[in-house]
Formats: C-alpha cells, structure tokens, sequence
C-alpha cells in the first residue's frame, strides 16, 4: 500500500460516522477518531494512553479480557453486541467488531475496533415486543384483558382457591340492547359507550378482580377470594348499579342496562368450563326474563 493509499484510508478513519479506536495489548487506547468521540463523549486527548476499560459499565468489566485473549491469538470477533459507557454514565447499546493489528511480520501488537450504536433500534424492537406482547393479552378497544390474559388469571385464582379453600365468581355481564345503540346511533358511540360501561366495571371493583372483555358486548369479571354467594351477590349489585348510571357520550346521554349471570366456585362446579358454561347460561335466563337483572347458576 502506497503513501497515498495510507493517507486516504487515514481520512476515511478519521471521518467515519462509526466509531473506529486502537488499543495495544494491554489495553491502552492508541487512536479515537471523530465518530469514536461522538458515541462515547471523549475529546481524543481525554482518552488516548488510558486503559479501554474506561468505555465499560462495571458490570462488564471482563469483557475486555476476553475479547483480547480472543485478539492475542490472532483471530476477530465480529458483531458482538454488548454495552458501553457514555462519558456522562448512560449506557450505550454497540454492535462491535474487533481485529487484530499486526506487524509486517505477522505478530498481533493491538487490536481495531468499530462500534456502531445500536441502542435506538434495540430500544424501539423492545417497545414493538412489548406492544405485540401487550396486544396479545389485552383489548384493543377497551384496553381490558382479553380472554387469553382470563383464562390465564382464571387459572391463577383457580388453583389458589382450591389450595386454600376459598371460593370465587365468575361474573357474566351483557349489555342490554346494545345493537340498538350501534344501529341508531352508530358504531362509532356504540364504541364510545363500550369504553365508558369498561371504565364503570373497573372502577367498582377491587384491585385483584379482572374485569374483561371477550367480544361485542360482553364482559366477563373474576372475582377471586370471596367468602360466599352474598359477597357475590353484593359485588354483582354494585356492578348493576354502576353500569346502569347515566352515560354521557358526546352529545348523548345513553341509559344502559345489563343482563348478568353468576356462578360461585366451588358451589356451582369444579372446573373453568362448568362454571363458565353456567354464569355464560344464567345471562341468559337473565335476558331472556327481560333484561335488566342478575340470575345465579343452577
């Protein structure tokens, strides 16, 4: 390679958007360039003769140990993600990819590293994960737990219950005469009023209840660790009473009611499908006597 070629690929370090550093052997920072002070911070003559380790989290402390015994034998580790260190103290997600320096002769007197910051990408597949996890357990309309997350607190509550003898209901909730809403009024308020009887259920119920959705509607609520069928019977009134306050819709002001059916663990069945199967027949022994009441199993 000519003085010329040396020169250029000198420029092209020098002006690179990754970040490109030298260090010898024993770990001593021997070149930073431009991109290297942007991602991490330091000015060139705050780091150049100190140890590489000054790039580390103290959780990685090792890392630079293993990475140069990897070097020490000649071979490159390319794209290792870990983390780095801002000159500030935040963290910095890299993808890195480090190589030997050699001499003419062959021996490794150092090695090169490229780091690249990868944090915002990785931050925003974790904020996609978490979303497509979120969409998966939850409602899009309402934002309540879906049947998957039930059945997954179902099973919870279940086997609690039966270890410490306890009881809890499971609560059928349809709204009264809803497709009528949605045809005269539209689905857009049809929607609206879906949201407002959600928050209603919500807000009348203990903390370790689950109130969710399953399609249309209907709701359907858990109640864990009630003492008997009365507690039941208290819960389901005040559900009654909150869903069938006054909801004001935009310009609308909508008078809901609800038909609600109730099964009790262990009193009405011994399994999810039974008692859901019962609570799911007695809404509609509830509908069918008119609306606008609660029916326990039977």
């Amino acid at each position: 390679m000519g003085p010329k070629s040396d020169e250029t690929l000198a420029v092209n370090v020098r002006d690179s958007d990754d970040a490109i550093l030298t260090n010898t052997l024993d770990d001593i920072i021997t070149s930073w360039n431009s991109g290297a002070e942007r991602l991490y911070g330091y000015a060139a003559d705050e780091v150049l003769g100190k140890q590489i380790s000054i790039l580390l989290p103290t959780m990685f402390a090792d890392e630079v140990n293993m990475i140069m015994a990897t070097i020490r034998i000649g071979e490159s580790v390319h794209n290792y993600e870990t983390v780095r260190q801002h000159k500030d103290g935040h963290l910095i997600e890299v993808d890195l990819t480090v190589s030997p320096i050699r001499k003419q002769q062959g021996e490794v007197v150092g090695a090169s590293t490229i780091a690249r910051d990868i944090t915002a990408q990785r931050q925003g597949e974790r904020t996609w994960a978490g979303m497509m996890s979120y969409l998966a357990y939850h409602d899009p309309l309402t934002g309540l737990p879906n049947r998957l997350l039930f059945n997954d607190r179902f099973a919870q509550a279940f086997n609690a219950a039966r270890r410490h003898r306890d009881k809890l209901a499971v609560v059928f909730v349809d709204i009264d005469n809803f497709k009528s809403v949605n045809d005269r009024l539209g689905h857009c308020v049809g929607d609206a009023l879906l949201k407002a009887v959600a928050n209603s259920l919500v807000a009348c119920l203990r903390s370790n209840d689950t109130v969710s959705r399953h399609g249309g509607d209907e709701f359907v609520i858990l109640l864990p660790e009630i003492r008997d069928i009365n507690t039941a019977s208290r819960a389901v009134q005040k559900i009654a009473a909150f869903v069938g306050a006054v909801h004001k819709i935009g310009e609308h002001e909508l008078q809901v009611r609800a038909s609600i059916g109730i099964s009790v663990y262990p009193d009405h069945g011994q399994s999810k499908e039974v008692l859901l199967n019962k609570a799911d027949a007695a809404m509609y022994r509830a509908k069918i006597g008119g609306g606008n009441r609660y029916e326990f199993a039977i």
